[in-house]
């Protein structure tokens, strides 16, 4: 026992002399870390208020055309075989598409869709959130849609028995929020330029001159796949 404990001895002491260092380095590495996530939280707040400016310009112009989301939507390649039935005509009195990441990109984001005065429902705002919580899960939480008489989405589904889901029954739909497709492709793709499928034509989308930019590496904000 004595022979096993002289052997292990400079051992342990080597691991020591070892771990001394690499604790040392850790904790440097996590104070830089902190420090850019601070910058980071810097620069997203800053490009955020000047992102803000032209959002709202481009909302202004987009609530003076008629059908413009529906449009956008329905040229969609992906989205477009969502819209089905009476979607295409619900998209019709969309006004405005708002996507407002939450706190932090990482703990969430926000879908408001804006409706003028439609005979299908009520609610003039349809909200659908993304929360991640503290221990990790994906929750989801939408505005119930007050819907007229007749138009209420059972009524819908009789009338059309071959119609499995359709895009309005995603605003309702929280069973996987995690892996949420609709809602990645309309934060990622749709919204960022929804013009390039307004003036698209079958799924086709148009080429448009864009600014040459340097390549620049960036945290990926709050997605919707888990894996």
């Amino acid at each position: 026992m004595e022979m096993l404990e002289e052997e292990a001895g400079p051992w342990h002491l080597g691991i020591n002399l070892r771990m001394n260092p690499l604790e040392a380095i850790q904790q440097e590495l996590d104070t830089v870390n902190a420090q850019a996530d601070r910058a980071f939280q810097h620069l997203e707040q800053k490009f955020g208020r000047m992102r803000r400016h032209y959002l709202e310009r481009r909302n202004y112009i987009i609530q003076n055309i008629p059908g413009f989301w529906m449009t956008a939507f329905r040229n969609h390649p992906q989205l477009s075989s969502m819209i089905r039935g009476q979607d295409a005509e619900m998209l019709r009195y969309v006004t405005n598409l708002e996507v407002k990441e939450l706190r932090h990109p990482k703990t969430g984001c926000k879908f408001k869709f804006f409706f003028r005065r439609n005979p299908y429902f009520r609610n003039k705002l349809i909200v659908k959130e993304y929360e991640v919580r503290s221990s990790g899960r994906v929750v989801s939480l939408s505005t119930p849609i007050v819907w007229r008489r007749g138009h209420e989405p059972q009524s819908f589904i009789r009338r059309n028995q071959n119609l499995i889901c359709s895009f309005f029954t995603w605003f309702s739909d929280h069973s996987l929020p995690e892996s949420d497709r609709i809602a990645e492709i309309i934060k990622e793709d749709l919204w960022p330029n929804p013009l390039q499928y307004y003036l698209s034509r079958d799924g086709i989308r148009r080429p448009r001159r864009r600014p040459v930019r340097e390549p620049v590496e960036i945290p990926r904000p709050f997605g919707f796949q888990s894996g």
